[in-house]
């Protein structure tokens, strides 16, 4: 009787240590200082820096969020802890004061990234070591998507959407008129696929842009021009005759997106 008390007495005290120190490592992570997220960020986006972070890893802001030179603004997040139970890492986040302004639910796990519920936009001028046909990129892209999800074999994509502005420099600066442009983010055949189409004083204009998930890439754009001067513009930037319609392709692999 005496042997199993002690057995009894020994069991509880190594559940009670156990305790302690899974409440002790709770602690620690419960406390730890948004700094911490922000070292965990660079180390897994090398080209990413961070000015200044306030809060804990578990609620805080991130300030001077900055991609590849590209000043991204201040991000405030917030970590759902029971996504971590099924081993991914999902934040509700808020971005203003930057290059991009909106909001979305990141969901991050081995090998996929997923965003839920974003209505976000993209000021294009702060790219800025790029031109488009020659001009300097200007205006928004405005992305919305209930789903997104990006993995290494494909996406998915549900109600998600993209418009922009991007053109309206170029149709200005040869017409004065605007040239907004929007349409659906599919996946087919594991690509993210986005369709474009506009059509302003210069004609009409569509765009199929197509990302590979080996983050090789395909543009397609198709112009049909209302203006001769128009069209001998596009001819002089390498687009080529097609009857009506005059086209252009570029291919290539998007780089930047990892060390």
């Amino acid at each position: 009787m005496t042997g199993v008390e002690v057995n009894s007495s020994d069991g509880a005290r190594r559940t009670l240590f156990a305790l302690s120190m899974l409440g002790f490592a709770i602690a620690i992570v419960a406390f730890a200082p948004a700094s911490l997220g922000a070292w965990l960020l660079k180390r897994a986006l090398p080209l990413t820096s961070v000015a200044g972070a306030e809060g804990t890893i578990w609620r805080g802001r991130l300030t001077g969020l900055a991609y590849n030179s590209v000043l991204l603004g201040d991000v405030e997040y917030k970590l759902r802890s029971l996504s971590l139970l099924s081993g991914r890492l999902e934040l509700d986040t808020i971005s203003s004061n930057g290059a991009l302004a909106g909001e979305a639910r990141l969901s991050v796990s081995s090998g996929a990234v997923e965003i839920k519920d974003a209505a976000a936009e993209f000021n294009l001028g702060a790219i800025r070591r790029y031109t488009f046909f020659g001009v300097p990129y200007q205006g928004l892209a405005m992305l919305k998507a209930k789903r997104l999800k990006l993995t290494r074999s494909g996406c998915e994509a549900k109600g998600a959407s993209l418009s922009t502005t991007a053109l309206e420099a170029l149709s200005r600066r040869w017409s004065g008129g605007p040239l907004p442009m929007s349409g659906p983010v599919e996946c087919r055949d594991g690509s993210m696929i986005v369709n474009l189409g506009g059509s302003g004083s210069d004609g009409r204009v569509s765009i199929e842009m197509t990302l590979r998930p080996d983050l090789t890439y395909a543009v397609r754009v198709a112009a049909e021009p209302n203006e001769t001067d128009v069209g001998q513009a596009l001819r002089f930037f390498g687009f080529e005759d097609n009857g009506k319609v005059l086209s252009y392709e570029a291919a290539g692999v998007l780089k930047g997106l990892s060390s």
